[in-house]
């Protein structure tokens, strides 16, 4: 059954003082959710962390890009799907020299035809049948 809460109700929820889960007083509801307590054991007041065994995690901070970037379902394609429309027998030699945009076919000596999907400042992304690897350029 669902706990109907409001305020003045006891939860338990992460006392940011304490660093543990323990018994507090809701003090503020938004949209039927708790959003700021008070703890029971140290009377801090503090925004709703969560219910019991939701303890956060130490070193979980990440900028927002990079947890956009993880989070991000993959798009699973084919590899003849990548170089449909793409003329291979234009693919230039690979070389950490040379600097190369998205969506140019590159050849290199190991991992053979790859198409550069990203390009981040002196390092490019390309897609090769195998694997997705990370090479430099413009050095």
């Amino acid at each position: 059954m669902a706990t109907a809460w409001k305020v003045g109700s006891d939860i338990d929820a992460w006392c940011t003082r304490c660093k543990m889960s323990l018994g507090h007083t809701i003090l503020a509801m938004v949209g039927g959710r708790p959003v700021r307590v008070r703890c029971n054991t140290c009377h801090g007041e503090h925004n709703y962390r969560g219910p019991a065994g939701a303890d956060p995690r130490k070193g979980s901070w990440e900028p927002r890009e990079v947890r956009e970037r993880r989070e991000a379902k993959p798009s699973v394609t084919s590899w003849e799907a990548l170089l449909a429309g793409k003329d291979l027998s234009r693919a230039r030699k690979y070389s950490a020299k040379e600097t190369y945009a998205a969506e140019e076919v590159i050849q290199h000596p190991s991992f053979g035809i790859g198409l550069v999907q990203e390009v981040r400042g002196d390092k490019i992304q390309v897609a090769f049948k195998a694997d997705v690897k990370t090479l430099v350029h413009g050095k």
